[in-house]
């Protein structure tokens, strides 16, 4: 074809002539039939049908799988139904007594913390300031504000109220029967694991944590990879037991409160959690079933509100403490209520108070005055709401309001206890004591581990995609980066082939042209012809009406 040939062939029949040469290249189905020239008119029809059709049916399911990857759903699956026990660390066994004052401490407590030659009255306030800490637990406490109106705490301000707790706390000394510690059949010395930790029920002695100091020493002792400890066996006696007695001498006659022990099942990182009760002279055995669940790195397109978990660096603080800068991420989210129990005592009592949280360098400690502030908030303290709560209960309740969930890589520990009563032979001589025994253990050697991810991935969407489109239409990827490349460079090459850009461009400049000559009042048949050389003059809108724009 000679260059004069394809400059003057028109526009539309260089479209026609490129559809012609893609359709008898595509790797489509049906395309190639479209300008088959040995097919009848009826069979191209047919086939274009059948081409228009599967379209349809490629773009009808496309709908349906972007709309299920749009709404992002998540699913938990089973990951290891024989996942073993011994992979997972052994919970931390904390225990704390209901009376948190031992009274036989008390004359020792006035030598340290009263001025010597004490008035009566300056003894009399805080012998009532040490009974008002006899019940005091975050958001369990039972002094009423109306009992402590009449008490003169003002002159107790100089006491440190988290050192006169220490000071007076129940230690291991005091409760855990020597001889009776046992891990895994094996005796250990019990003062030397069971440690005192601080608690929202004030100061307990932990077994297996890693947050007191002595427990950071046990750990870089022992090395990070044999404690917290871990245990393979399963059933009563293949844990921890040990024996409690509690003597009657560290209760307060008429007291508030009770014999009871409390024991708390938690991670060893964490801080608190809720404890269970036992009552004295009997046997409780506390069988514990961990559960693993870990989420997937594909769901952190997901809001948190959406996948109901947080991922370590996701974790905020509550700007009331400086723990952020002192913590790990993983320990300030297993600890999130904790934290956002100490801000709102922050919030309405403008203090904190070490006993139950950590030490805050922002804000003042409480003092004794500050426990009216305690009492007066306690219905608050006392109750975690959720936000939609509201609208499912007849009567708001006031709560704190905690934005914390539960982390990502989720450890959890299942706890069910069993209380029986000790036998007459197995019962203390001295009634004056009470006797608790424990069995701490796991429930089966094999845990589940739970995976939860994304039901339908952005792997998953591009994979039925392609299997729908290879099944409608016989295509891959390659074909459409075939269909691609054919509207874009391939037409272009095209065009460039016939010489069309060079009929564009003067096709351009005339039109160019045509409108800088009616801009300048010129446009008629002169626009086609030569002009006189004369300036142009741009016309005045309302003058020579011959020519109206």
């Amino acid at each position: 074809m000679t260059k004069a040939e394809r400059i003057d062939k028109p526009f539309m029949d260089l479209v026609r002539g490129y559809f012609r040469h893609y359709c008898e290249k595509s790797t489509i189905h049906c395309v190639r039939y479209l300008y088959d020239s040995q097919l009848h008119n009826v069979e191209r029809l047919i086939w274009c049908i059948l081409l228009i059709v599967s379209v349809i049916i490629c773009w009808f399911f496309y709908l349906l799988l972007s709309e299920r990857y749009v709404a992002q759903k998540l699913q938990t699956v089973v990951e290891d139904p024989q996942y073993p026990v011994f992979i997972v660390q052994f919970p931390a066994v904390g225990i704390c007594t209901d009376n948190r004052i031992n009274w036989s401490k008390l004359e020792a407590a006035k030598a340290k913390f009263l001025p010597v030659n004490a008035s009566g009255e300056l003894v009399e306030a805080f012998t009532k300031l040490v009974m008002r800490m006899e019940t005091l637990r975050f958001g369990n406490y039972l002094q009423t504000l109306v009992q402590l109106e009449d008490d003169n705490l003002e002159v107790m301000d100089f006491v440190n109220i988290t050192d006169l707790a220490l000071f007076l706390t129940l230690r291991c000394e005091d409760l855990l029967v020597t001889g009776t510690c046992k891990w895994r059949h094996s005796t250990f010395n019990c003062c030397e694991y069971f440690v005192l930790e601080k608690t929202e029920y004030g100061y307990c002695l932990v077994f297996n944590s890693e947050l007191s100091p002595r427990s950071k020493e046990i750990k870089n002792l022992q090395g990070s990879g044999f404690y917290p400890r871990h245990n393979s066996k399963a059933g009563q006696g293949s844990g921890l037991n040990f024996d409690l007695v509690l003597h009657e001498r560290f209760r307060r006659e008429h007291s508030l409160t009770t014999d009871n022990v409390y024991i708390m099942i938690k991670k060893p990182n964490q801080m608190t959690n809720v404890v269970y009760s036992m009552t004295p002279n009997t046997e409780t055995y506390v069988t514990v079933r961990p559960e693993i669940t870990w989420t997937d790195e594909s769901t952190r397109s997901m809001p948190p509100e959406r996948r109901n978990c947080l991922f370590p660096d996701e974790q905020i603080g509550f700007g009331t403490s400086d723990a952020v800068t002192r913590f790990s991420k993983n320990f300030l989210l297993t600890n999130c209520l904790n934290q956002c129990h100490e801000s709102y005592l922050v919030r309405l009592c403008n203090c904190s108070l070490p006993i139950f949280f950590l030490n805050n360098t922002r804000v003042n400690e409480c003092n004794a005055v500050s426990l009216r502030c305690i009492a007066r908030h306690n219905d608050i303290f006392s109750y975690d709401k959720r936000l939609e709560e509201d609208a499912y209960f007849s009567a708001t309740k006031p709560g704190m309001t905690c934005y914390c969930l539960v982390s990502c890589n989720l450890l959890e520990y299942y706890t069910a206890t069993t209380t029986l009563p000790l036998t007459a032979r197995r019962l203390p001589n001295i009634t004056q004591q009470k006797v608790f025994k424990v069995d701490v253990h796991y429930q089966v050697e094999m845990t589940l581990l739970y995976r939860t991810s994304l039901e339908f991935s952005s792997l998953d969407l591009i994979a039925n995609l392609g299997g729908i489109f290879g099944l409608c239409l016989g295509a891959s990827m390659v074909s459409a980066v075939e269909l691609l490349y054919y509207l874009t460079v391939g037409f272009a090459l095209h065009l460039y082939d016939h010489a069309y850009f060079g009929i564009l461009w003067q096709r351009m400049k005339l039109k160019w042209k045509r409108s800088v000559q009616y801009f300048y009042n010129g446009v008629g048949h002169l626009g086609e012809h030569h002009q006189e050389e004369t300036t142009p003059k741009m016309r005045h809108p309302f003058h020579n009406k011959t020519q109206v724009w």
